[in-house]
């Protein structure tokens, strides 16, 4: 089974609760291209499309489709990236803040979503969302924001059993998060920012 993957990103503008000085904005972009090339190598996905504004977070990446953001919240980004998408295949979102992502846990927690008609991974602390995924695309009902794990779960999407230290639950949005992503392995785009600066010890 090939998936669809959707990822919104704000690009230089987002996380803005990262204490990281004036690494914030290169970092929020690194963590984004980041995701982006790791979704673009995993072996289930066949098609990614990232919908941003920012030319940085795309720029040089192959083999993916870009999609301008409509600039109306994450919702509308997320409901942008579907609109594009056919309704029956498979498909995911997947928010652009996963540093530690690999494809292998990409492909890991994909290859489950293929037995659940609609499903989600839940962050490290287990209240928000970083992956949902359904069968059909059209059967896929985003409730991002805060909550976002239970409220998936209430709108009918099953939680994956993905390991809590895994980079597809390890989402940056404080410099605590950040360093459980370096512990853990970030990719090389966030690795070269970190090299740059002072955060990566």
């Amino acid at each position: 089974m090939l998936w669809s993957v959707v990822i919104p990103v704000k690009g230089s503008v987002g996380k803005s609760r990262l204490d990281a000085g004036d690494a914030r904005a290169a970092l929020a972009v690194a963590f984004a291209r980041d995701v982006i090339t790791a979704a673009r190598d995993a072996r289930s996905v066949g098609r990614v499309v990232v919908v941003t504004c920012d030319p940085a977070v795309t720029e040089g990446i192959e083999g993916i489709e870009v999609v301008d953001d409509p600039s109306g919240g994450l919702r509308a980004a997320i409901a942008t990236g579907l609109a594009v998408l056919e309704p029956g295949h498979p498909a995911a979102v997947m928010l652009g803040d996963l540093p530690a992502l690999t494809p292998e846990a990409l492909d890991d927690a994909l290859l489950l979503a293929e037995h659940e008609e609609r499903c989600y991974v839940p962050d490290a602390v287990a209240t928000g969302t970083t992956l949902l995924a359904a069968r059909r695309a059209d059967a896929l009902r985003p409730r991002f924001g805060p909550g976002s794990a239970d409220l998936h779960r209430l709108a009918g999407h099953a939680p994956l059993p993905i390991a809590p230290d895994s980079g597809l639950r390890i989402d940056v949005d404080e410099l605590a998060d950040l360093h459980l992503a370096i512990d853990l392995g970030v990719g090389a785009h966030t690795r070269a920012v970190l090299d740059d600066a002072s955060l990566a010890n």
